[in-house]
């Protein structure tokens, strides 16, 4: 499981969780983060190209876990969203409530434009 000690207060260095969703009990990452509130807003990237528990759980229990993440304090960036999932997630609107990035709106050649932009605003929001 990934470490979660709190970094010194002087350091304002943003900085970014990979979850995977199908080897972490989301659960347990929330209560992890909850009981760190020294913790500057954790950033959690969720790749969705290939998690079980989409399959396996289904929709309404990916959904329910990210909205648990996000309730402990955690920012929730979803990668590969696959067109089936990402018209699920804006039927629920569940894209205002998280970051999604998609093919959509990134420059052609780079899919990860958007992800790119995302992690850039952070860097530049905690200066």
């Amino acid at each position: 499981m990934n470490n979660l000690t709190p970094p010194p207060t002087h350091d304002f260095t943003p900085y970014l969780i990979r979850v995977n969703f199908d080897e972490i009990k989301p659960m347990e990452l929330a209560r992890l983060l909850l009981r760190y509130n020294k913790l500057r807003r954790p950033r959690l990237l969720i790749d969705c190209q290939s998690l079980r528990c989409l399959r396996t759980r289904g929709v309404a229990y990916f959904a329910s876990q990210l909205l648990t993440l996000q309730a402990s304090g955690a920012k929730v960036l979803l990668r590969n969203v696959d067109p089936l999932l990402l018209r699920t997630l804006r039927v629920l609107h569940l894209d205002k409530v998280f970051q999604i990035d998609s093919d959509e709106g990134a420059p052609s050649g780079h899919p990860a434009g958007q992800l790119s932009e995302l992690l850039s605003l952070g860097t530049s929001a905690s200066r």
